[in-house]
């Protein structure tokens, strides 16, 4: 019997990390992502022994199949300042560390800018940050590059750039985790079968689609190619209800947790009906 594909969504972990379990039973999510410590600061949360058994415990009481971590958003590993270099790298090694302490899969990050300058420019910076996350980061959790829009020179817009970093770093650790509206936006047409085959065969040739570890459930406020991540609930967005079916469709994808970041029909960020919806979507392609 094939495994349902897992389904849920980023949820809170205020008030404790342990609570982010029962945030996504309600929720009924399969699946979920939280971050580790505050995403807009470099500030580190001290999530105790106690507080890791606690999640572990919720975690094995309850369904989820799946949990990952997002990175903070500041980490910029091709940053040209030496301090923010290495603040970058500690944010990551710690993001990792708190990972390996609540036994979640692994952590999600945006690698950062090239400001410009191109990947080639940028990736011996890149490749010496991850080498030295790598070293010092405990356990066995993944470190998911997450695919850009490719605004503003954010690094890994293509499979190619991506590709460039995973040649430069020897570690099975790295592994990529597949944003559907930044895909979209960056010029893969993933709404469509001919535009998934596509994008899959650059993955395959550039990282291995054995690489391809989790998915970002995103619709798209903007239109294709646009390179603007602006995230929509599912089905509201250009990729839309049939765009997702195709996604959920893709044999090579089936494996991989979906985890939406969608604003929500409230406006507060996903919610029991993004979930509904990409579960029905779901079940209708295993009907067909």
């Amino acid at each position: 019997m094939t495994t349902i594909q897992p389904i849920g969504a980023h949820v809170s972990s205020s008030g404790g990390i342990w609570t982010a379990v029962e945030r996504g039973a309600a929720l009924e999510a399969e699946a979920i992502q939280i971050f580790g410590s505050a995403p807009q600061t470099w500030r580190k949360t001290n999530h105790t022994p106690a507080a890791f058994e606690r999640f572990r415990l919720a975690r094995a009481e309850s369904s989820l199949r799946a949990v990952w971590l997002h990175c903070p958003y500041l980490p910029n590993l091709a940053h040209e300042d030496d301090e923010m270099w290495e603040k970058s790298i500690d944010c990551v090694v710690n993001a990792l560390t708190v990972a390996d302490g609540a036994g979640a899969d692994g952590v999600v990050l945006h690698t950062g800018s090239h400001r410009g300058k191109g990947i080639d420019a940028v990736l011996p910076r890149v490749a010496a940050a991850i080498e030295r996350i790598m070293e010092a980061a405990p356990g066995n959790a993944l470190l998911a590059l997450e695919n850009a829009a490719g605004q503003g020179g954010t690094i890994g817009k293509s499979f190619e750039e991506l590709g460039a970093i995973f040649r430069a770093v020897a570690t099975p650790r790295l592994a990529v985790c597949l944003d559907t509206c930044h895909a979209y936006a960056g010029g893969y047409d993933i709404a469509h079968p001919e535009g998934m085959q596509a994008m899959l065969e650059e993955a395959d040739r550039e990282v291995g689609l054995d690489r391809l570890a989790v998915i970002h459930a995103n619709d798209s406020k903007m239109e294709f190619g646009s390179t603007r991540d602006r995230h929509e609930n599912i089905g509201d967005g250009h990729i839309g209800s049939e765009g997702f079916r195709n996604i959920l469709a893709t044999p090579e994808l089936q494996r991989l947790p979906m985890l939406l970041e969608v604003p929500g029909l409230d406006g507060k960020g996903p919610d029991f009906e993004n979930v509904r919806r990409l579960k029905q979507l779901r079940d209708e392609v295993r009907t067909t």
